[in-house]
């Protein structure tokens, strides 16, 4: 298995194979980067491997599917297809399902069973999901359809209610760190922040490591942050209508502007708490005792709140600009 911890899933999963009784379809769903995409591979591998005991990581079939060349696994999904502009799309069309409805009749070309993976399954068009609905419904044989979600909410109940649904939740910093340890070569130094500031998803600290510049580019745009909140409202204000302005075209990088203000002031209150154990920014420690010894606990929650409700009037659609700035008007000054 290449899939770290998820012990309950694993173990789901290959209790259900075992007593032949397989899903057709199955809905992995988590945050980004938690491990859905390697756990949706781990069950290709379980339903083609050619050992008693599934995955075994060495036959051939497992093989060829680790280095994605298995004629009868294939991932559909943003990102994906044949061409550029199939993989510019940032939507899973009608005719995706239809290509693979198509390839879903065929037999296995060298497995056992064709698997398709639904990468971010919730970008499915209405029109899409639809289509869907029949291959669910009616599922080929030797066929298993694997969606991947962050936000399954977002998909029809008509889809989610024809998967066996599992959920993966973020692993403990402590077997993300482990896990990071394990790949040999990681400066100890970034190991435990890394571990702590991927929020438990393994997929992401991994990444980290290898761009550094992750969680260093974290480090400068939280010391942004400490300058809005230290600064003069019309400081302020400009940094409001700068996020407004970004937000109608790119929404989810502005959501991510606040996340880091969320996180940034709980490390802030765990420090006045004294838990400095439990911060995340281990590298801006003296900044954080800094800040937390400028503010009560209760503005820091209150400041916390403020950020929170923001994050939720901007998905409710009210105007940007008045979200962002009521929210400026909110945060206290250190």
């Amino acid at each position: 298995m290449e899939t770290v911890g998820h012990s309950r899933a694993v173990n789901a999963l290959k209790r259900g194979l075992k007593e032949g009784r397989p899903s057709h379809a199955y809905l992995i769903a988590g945050p980004a980067h938690v491990g859905k995409m390697t756990l949706a591979r781990d069950l290709a591998r379980m339903v083609n491997c050619a050992s008693a005991d599934p995955p075994c990581a060495e036959c051939r079939q497992c093989g060829r599917i680790s280095q994605g060349l298995h004629a009868d696994v294939r991932v559909v999904g943003p990102g994906y297809g044949g061409d550029e502009a199939a993989r510019s799309r940032p939507s899973i069309g009608i005719d995706d399902v239809r290509a693979l409805e198509r390839e879903a009749n065929l037999k296995p070309f060298e497995g056992r069973s064709r698997v398709f993976i639904i990468e971010a399954a919730e970008r499915l068009t209405p029109e899409a999901a639809n289509a869907l609905l029949k291959t669910l419904e009616e599922p080929p044989e030797q066929v298993a359809l694997i969606l991947l979600a962050s936000e399954p909410s977002v998909l029809p109940l008509t889809v989610v209610s024809r998967c066996r649904q599992i959920e993966l939740r973020p692993l403990p910093p402590e077997q993300v760190a482990e896990a990071l340890r394990s790949r040999g070569g990681a400066d100890p130094s970034r190991v435990e922040e890394t571990a702590r500031l991927s929020g438990g998803r393994l997929g992401w600290a991994l990444r980290a490591l290898e761009e550094p510049d992750m969680v260093d580019g974290r480090s400068e745009r939280v010391e942004g942050v400490r300058e809005v909140m230290s600064g003069t409202l019309e400081k302020r204000f400009a940094y409001a209508g700068g996020l407004a302005a970004r937000f109608p075209n790119d929404q989810d990088s502005v959501a991510q502007e606040l996340e880091l203000w969320r996180s940034w002031l709980r490390d802030v209150l765990l420090v006045k708490e004294g838990r400095e154990d439990l911060a995340v920014s281990l590298s801006m420690m003296d900044a954080l005792r800094s800040t937390a010894s400028t503010l009560s606990s209760g503005r820091i929650v209150g400041a916390l709140h403020a950020v929170g409700e923001a994050l939720d009037m901007l998905r409710l659609n009210v105007n940007p600009r008045l979200a962002l700035e009521q929210l400026m008007l909110r945060l206290p000054r250190p």
